[in-house]
């Protein structure tokens, strides 16, 4: 009786064990599949996956995006700090990234506040601002 037991306490063992490994894997899956379907209905699909790397919702996803597109922003702000005296090109676009940095903080404010008028509004703006110095 004991033999038998603890066969069936072997086989309850391994049948949760192969339960707990496909629930793991199908999560896996599900999770690459939704990440995969976030960039997969953006512009740049390629440039998008690296960044909302396992992050499945999109508010998140925008929030991180702008972020990091709020870094480099900065970095091309201090650059052009460095050499806007005497070159009027490069004053007007220091003057238009700071707008831009500026609009890309509010449109991370604009997704707490769950306005997606305002978020549309100032990534457009950040655009426009991007335009005029290239």
């Amino acid at each position: 009786m004991a033999g038998r037991n603890t066969l069936q306490l072997h086989v309850v063992a391994v049948v949760v064990s192969v339960a707990v490994l496909i629930f793991i894997f199908f999560g896996q899956v599900a999770e690459a599949s939704r990440m995969m379907n976030l960039c997969s209905h953006t512009a740049y699909p390629s440039l998008c996956q690296p960044l909302v790397k396992h992050i499945t919702n999109p508010s998140r996803a925008t929030h991180r995006t702008i972020q990091a597109l709020e870094a480099k922003t900065k970095l091309a702000l201090a650059d052009a700090a460095r050499f806007k005296n005497g070159n009027q090109a490069i004053a007007t676009c220091y003057a238009t990234l700071s707008d831009a940095v500026y609009n890309l903080a509010s449109a991370r404010k604009s997704i707490r506040k769950r306005d997606v008028m305002a978020l549309n509004m100032f990534l457009t703006a950040a655009v426009s601002d991007y335009g005029a110095c290239v």
